[in-house]
């Protein structure tokens, strides 16, 4: 007997939780969901009464037992990537044929990430004064096209150092943004009107996630003791790349470099979804050693990290129209974008490139979408004769209304339809992902541990428009597919 279903349509869920939203959402009884307003978080602490100048968004936002808040149209496929996340059972039907013992764990403490010194601190930069701005730009939330200010860092301290710098030099006078409009909550969601997070949300992303040391078995045969933090998980495209190689009904798939890892949210943390995104950015970066590498040389900085860098960038005169717009994030649960994760890269000398895609009489905006990418990957190959084409090349930071997420790879099917292979940080991985990893193994049934990472027409044929922000320098010199 399968999971319950929707007595209207087709919809099923395990989940009696959402399975109730889904007939409340879209289903009314008198056409208004009974739980769902699209302020239904500003009675919390910190909040404000909504003055928004621009974009009420066009669909409620519903908030999902896992603390986040969903769009409407988007909450079905939320609620079925969590079933796939819970996923075992495609695992049971996968039989290990060799790779590494799984690592030994040595210890698990009760203390959280924050609470342990790294073994090398998290170093910033500080720019040189007159950093080049943002172009302008008709659309105040779309990004500017092609930074690049080159490999130059001056590597400081940790954020105090950075903070102190800025707080001694001249700041940028954001009035004269006579053009810029406070968003709303279209742009900067439910909580885009709030001063001040929750106090013990505060904490938690203060604290930081578990941390356990483990003893593993290194390439080169020897034991060497590892910190793994909960909501980081590496080694999961090593896996994808064997599911897509027993995947009979995939013709072509290309990956990004095997070292980005897949960073997800906390327990009821909410929509910090952005962040997540630029921490696997980051987690690229570190594994590649590629241009701005050595700004980070221990632990991924932190959401609250995250948040003081933009601030910081903001008030050097980078992409200034961005404070005026969220009314500043600091401490806040405001979404950030595209922009934001741009303004970042551009004052730490990590040269991106931005592009928008919207739909067209000629050409629908997804197909434009899997067109970028595809061509983003064939220009890294060196072997395409391969069905599955490991690449060097950085992931892509991939936006749209309401939700980001990261672009690790894409898949051609026999077909001719193509999916878009993606790490959700709304989402980790599944216990059959997490029991195949540093395994060589066959699968019976690739294509069900493949689900939570595909992104096909069906998702983004929601969606007019996309942002999409790419690291041009794509050189890799640290271990890459050879070393998997």
């Amino acid at each position: 007997m399968g999971p319950p279903s929707c007595p209207f349509c087709s919809f099923s869920n395990s989940n009696p939780y959402f399975l109730a939203q889904h007939v409340e959402t879209l289903h009314p009884e008198d056409g208004e969901p009974s739980f769902v307003s699209r302020h239904f978080l500003e009675e919390e602490a910190g909040c404000k009464e909504a003055t928004a100048v621009q974009g009420a968004p066009s669909q409620p936002y519903i908030e999902c037992e896992c603390g986040e808040a969903i769009v409407a149209s988007d909450f079905e496929d939320h609620a079925q990537l969590h079933s796939a996340e819970a996923a075992d059972s495609a695992a049971d039907m996968a039989e290990i044929v060799g790779g590494p013992a799984l690592p030994t764990q040595l210890r698990s403490t009760d203390r959280e990430a924050g609470s342990i010194e790294p073994t090398v601190s998290i170093s910033m930069a500080i720019n040189s004064p007159g950093v080049h701005q943002f172009a302008s730009s008709s659309n105040p939330r779309q990004p500017s096209q092609a930074v690049d200010h080159g490999s130059q860092h001056a590597a400081m301290d940790p954020l105090a150092l950075l903070l102190a710098a800025n707080a001694s030099g001249k700041k940028r006078d954001i009035a004269k943004h006579r053009n810029a409009k406070r968003l709303g909550e279209a742009e900067l969601g439910p909580y885009a009107h709030e001063d001040q997070m929750p106090a013990w949300l505060q904490r938690q992303l203060e604290r930081g996630a578990k941390v356990t040391i483990v003893n593993q078995i290194s390439h080169e045969g020897q034991l060497v003791r590892m910190e793994r933090v909960a909501n980081e998980t590496t080694g999961v495209l090593s896996v994808l790349a064997q599911l897509c190689e027993q995947d009979h009904l995939l013709a072509k798939v290309y990956l990004c470099h095997p070292g980005v890892q897949h960073v997800f949210k906390m327990a009821k943390e909410g929509g910090f979804c952005g962040y997540r995104n630029i921490q696997m950015m980051i987690s690229y970066v570190q594994a590649a050693r590629s241009q701005g590498h050595e700004l980070f040389p221990g632990r991924l900085p932190s959401v609250l990290d995250l948040q003081e860098l933009i601030e910081s960038a903001w008030d050097r005169g980078i992409n200034t129209t961005g404070k005026v717009e969220t009314g500043g994030i600091r401490g806040t649960r405001k979404y950030i974008g595209t922009p934001e994760a741009q303004t970042l890269l551009t004052s730490l000398s990590i040269g991106c490139e931005a592009s928008a895609l919207n739909d067209t009489d000629h050409r629908p905006v997804h197909e434009q979408v899997y067109d970028y990418v595809e061509q983003y990957f064939i220009d890294s190959i060196t072997t395409p004769a391969t069905k599955v084409c490991k690449t060097s090349s950085a992931p892509i930071y991939f936006q749209h209304q309401g939700h980001s997420l990261t672009i690790v790879g894409l898949e051609i099917r026999k077909s001719g339809n193509r999916n878009l292979l993606v790490f959700d940080p709304s989402f980790k991985p599944s216990p059959g992902i997490q029991r195949l990893l540093g395994a060589k193994f066959r699968a019976a049934a690739p294509e069900k541990l493949l689900k939570a990472y595909r992104r096909g027409d069906r998702y983004l044929g929601k969606h007019s428009s996309f942002e999409l922000l790419r690291l041009c320098d794509r050189r890799s010199v640290g271990a890459g597919w050879e070393d998997v």
